[in-house]
This record gives C-alpha cells, structure tokens and sequence, in this order.
C-alpha cells in the first residue's frame, strides 16, 4: 500500500511541476507573415521594456490553435500571444491585439 500511495503522490507533485514549466509571460511581437493556407503566421518578436515594432528582429513561424483567428489579424498587427510546444510543433493558444 505505501509504494502506491507514494507513487500516486509522486505522480501528482510531477504533474503540478510541470505544469508550472509550462506557464509562461505573454509575449509582445508583430504579424510579419500570415499563411492561412498552412496555418501559420511569422510573428518578429518585440523585446519587453521597447515601444519597438520588431522590425529588424528575426521573425519566428508558429502554428495557429484556433484557425479562426485568421479573419481576425492581418500583417502589421502588434499583439500579445502565449505559445505552447503541442506535439513538437510551436503552437499559439492565445492570441490578442493590442
């Protein structure tokens, strides 16, 4: 019974652990592409603390979560956005003009 017990305790505080690896601040960038077509858009990532618009910085690919959102952004939009590693693939899961 304690080997279970510990196990199944072991089991959670590992799952809440991650969890918190997981959670991360919102980032701040600038639509540079968006290719509804793959599901994707190029965000150039502005550095906290600028009022800079990320031109100049390398623009990274992500993957949209909600393929919605596409009606919703256009290239030149500054943003806020959370990404998640969903089965290896950068992933936006939240998403908001600012």
């Amino acid at each position: 019974m304690r080997t279970s017990r510990a196990a199944v305790i072991g089991t959670i505080a590992l799952a809440l652990c991650s969890a918190g690896v997981f959670a991360q601040e919102p980032r701040l960038g600038t639509i540079s592409r968006v290719d509804e077509a793959n599901g994707t858009i190029a965000i150039a990532e502005t550095q906290i603390g600028t009022t800079s618009s990320g031109a100049g910085a390398a623009a990274q690919e992500f993957k949209l979560q909600d393929g919605l959102l596409f009606n919703a952004i256009k290239e030149g939009d500054r943003i806020s956005y959370a990404v998640e590693d969903i089965r290896g693939v950068k992933t936006i899961t939240k998403l908001q003009k600012q």
